[in-house]
């Protein structure tokens, strides 16, 4: 018997919570931090109309306080009525596990002087341990503190930002005084990434329903060479980190080199040539689009990718004649994020167009 499970990092620990368990996934939004609440719950947000709390579950497994970023997710949880969400590094996806190849070590059926256990099983998965949680336990988070607990101890730990280097859609989009609209221990965050973290936290307060009836295109922002794309999810099988890349002998100049995607041979392209864009050096945040092409997969290389939002079809516009820094060919057209102009990027036509192609023969 096997069992969906949801993976995702922490402080580069894997872990494991049964996906039947999760909601939704979230991108890490501007959340507002309330009184009297356990010190791993550091804020909440309007979330489709009902207001979530969010734990920092680094915090929660006692472990020392970190950085957030841009780039950390929150999982919802949910489970007869109630939620709660778990703020972590990254996601990796699902993966059914066998029951059988989950591990109970003794130790975790030993008493815990402390409170309680969270960690239930150990799995391998990749050759690379993974701690299963017990998500009853992570959604009864707001129960008293253990008896005899101090509650002076429950104090707000002084949490950091890691504050990105990265040049940033909205620039100049904040306004001057940011600690009028951002919870304290996001105001070191650069003024791009607070208005990021605002929009999500508005994109979240309506409803499903709401959102479904406008029939948004989700898409991703990507960076290329400075500047900023959207690439239409639709197209998009996944993203992954750039991995060890293999030249491919006498080939194009755009064709980066062949990649192991889990066993398959992934050929990854770089689309600046055909977008009439300076050619660089990855980047240490450097990704890979994957996309089906036909019955292929190609991948895309790009300098990072910062966020995922859904567009209002209404809001797309033509390519304007302004923009002559890159080849408008392969814009399906423009629209305005975080307060700056966002050129959507057609995958397809640029990696079906004579100047940079990808088959068989290359």
């Amino acid at each position: 018997m096997h069992t969906a499970f949801l993976t995702f990092r922490l402080q580069g620990a894997g872990y494991a919570v049964e996906a039947s368990r999760v909601r939704e996934i979230l991108r890490l939004p501007a959340l507002t931090p309330v009184a009297e609440v356990p010190h791993y719950i550091i804020g909440v947000v309007n979330y489709r109309g009902h207001m979530l709390a969010v734990m920092d579950l680094g915090l929660r497994l006692e472990q020392p306080p970190r950085a957030y970023q841009l780039h950390d997710h929150v999982i919802v949880l949910e489970q007869e009525g109630r939620l709660l969400g778990m703020l972590v590094n990254e996601v990796h996806g699902v993966h059914e596990i066998a029951l059988e190849a989950l591990e109970t070590p003794s130790a975790f059926t030993e008493s815990y002087a402390r409170g309680y256990r969270f960690v239930r099983h150990l799995v391998k998965l990749d050759d690379a341990p993974i701690m299963v949680l017990d998500h009853d336990r992570l959604l009864a988070t707001a129960e008293e503190p253990p008896a005899g607990a101090a509650l002076g101890t429950l104090a707000v730990p002084n949490v950091r930002w890691n504050q990105s280097t990265e040049y940033g859609p909205g620039h100049d989009a904040m306004p001057t005084d940011p600690s009028e609209t951002m919870p304290l221990f996001f105001h070191h965050a650069a003024a791009w990434e607070r208005e990021i973290l605002l929009e999500r936290a508005r994109n979240l307060a309506g409803s499903l329903e709401e959102q479904s009836a406008i029939a948004q295109t989700p898409l991703a922002i990507v960076g290329l060479s400075g500047e900023y794309f959207g690439v239409e999810l639709q197209s998009v099988r996944e993203f992954t980190d750039l991995q060890r890349i293999t030249p491919v002998p006498c080939s194009p100049d755009y064709i980066v080199g062949d990649m192991n995607l889990r066993g398959d041979i992934l050929t990854v392209v770089d689309i600046r040539q055909a977008l009439q864009m300076p050619v660089v050096d990855a980047t240490p945040t450097a990704k890979v689009i994957v996309v089906p092409l036909g019955d292929a997969l190609v991948g895309v290389l790009v300098d990072q990718v910062l966020d995922v939002f859904d567009l209002d079809p209404l809001a797309l516009t033509p390519v304007p004649s302004a923009i002559k820094s890159i080849n408008d060919t392969y814009l399906k057209g423009t629209t305005s994020c975080y307060g700056k102009m966002l050129a959507i990027l057609d995958l397809q036509k640029i990696l079906t167009n004579d100047a940079l192609i990808v088959n068989e023969e290359v």
